[in-house]
């Protein structure tokens, strides 16, 4: 297929699309009801419509809620470059990792001891035992580990842990690699979410003690509290646009106040969930305050929980998602 009918094609997808729902699900249903168009020709245009995207994308929805702790203008000029790929090498992987990629000449960078970043379009299923030997997940996803490392555990005895918006997995992954003695309880909100999760832990050779569908907008009732929970709430996913730029055009006030409405509920009816002396780490893909810094300050203000950190964990020099990860006590 010639490229000026890429372009084309690109170009009338671009401009029929109105945010509705997420491009990537947009263009596959298209590629469906397409069948003439190869592989090839899927990828080109698909790397057209993100690249017209980019282009569009001149000014940041919101930008006045942008944290004060990101570099606002860096932040958004980082839109008009494709983020990188990036897998965490899990334990004990390294050598045989490195082994298989340098034999299928596949190019990629280390970035710490147990990052690599590759070119975005970079396939690695054929290549790696995913999940077993390596996790895709971004740069930042990964450095919640320096918050995860401030929570205590101990060998003497079991830490219980719920990953209550365990959504494909790769956080509870993250956990097990990095936390001693814990016992993972998994829950997310649709059963085909956790399925998938499933699948994945297996891969990963993790069995967690409970797999759950749970509705956390919902009150629910637990049988015994936790020591630790992990909260990856929903959020605007604004600090990971350079991946889904067409959500520059399309997000709006009214989506961000649902969120945060969203998160309050979310956090008000973890809270009985956590034993006191226990720590609820909150962790976000958003850079906008409201979602992150001021849902913090409502916990404190409870008067419930002592601030250990918070941070952002800033991607916009690195090719990388920004996210952002509190971690909280709870002292009565």
């Amino acid at each position: 297929m010639h490229h000026a009918v890429h372009k084309d094609i690109a170009r009338k997808l671009v401009s029929d699309y109105k945010g509705q729902e997420p491009f990537a699900s947009y263009i596959k249903k298209y590629f469906a009801a397409n069948k003439k168009h190869g592989s090839r020709d899927r990828k080109t245009i698909s790397e057209l419509c993100y690249e017209a995207f980019r282009k569009l994308a001149t000014q940041f929805p919101l930008a006045g809620s942008i944290s004060k702790q990101i570099n606002a203008s860096v932040f958004i000029a980082s839109h008009q470059i494709q983020p990188l790929l990036f897998i965490r090498i899990r334990p004990w992987q390294k050598e045989k990792v490195i082994a298989k990629l340098n034999q299928a000449q596949i190019e990629y960078k280390e970035i710490g001891i147990d990052a690599l970043s590759f070119a975005n379009t970079t396939s690695l299923q054929n290549i790696l035992e995913l999940d077993k030997e390596a996790v895709i997940q971004d740069l930042n996803s990964q450095a919640l580990s320096i918050l995860l490392a401030k929570v205590p555990t101990s060998m003497d005895h079991v830490t219980t842990v719920w990953d209550c918006c365990a959504a494909s997995g790769g956080k509870t992954i993250l956990m097990f690699d990095y936390m001693n003695n814990i016992q993972i309880h998994v829950s997310d909100i649709r059963d085909s979410i956790l399925n998938n999760c499933d699948k994945r832990l297996q891969a990963a050779s993790i069995r967690p003690a409970s797999i759950q569908e749970i509705d956390l907008t919902q009150e629910f009732s637990i049988k015994k509290q936790f020591d630790f929970v992990f909260a990856d709430l929903p959020c605007s996913g604004s600090g990971t646009w350079g991946r889904t730029p067409e959500q520059l055009q399309y997000f709006t006030a009214p989506q961000l106040e649902k969120f945060i409405k969203l998160q309050t509920t979310i956090l008000n009816n973890i809270i009985p969930t956590l034993k006191v002396g226990g720590h609820i780490l909150i962790a976000t893909c958003s850079v906008y305050e409201n979602e992150n810094e001021q849902q913090v300050d409502k916990l404190v203000a409870t008067g419930l929980f002592e601030l250990i950190d918070q941070q952002y964990f800033k991607g916009y020099e690195k090719q990388a998602d920004t996210l952002f990860g509190a971690l909280l006590k709870r002292i009565k």
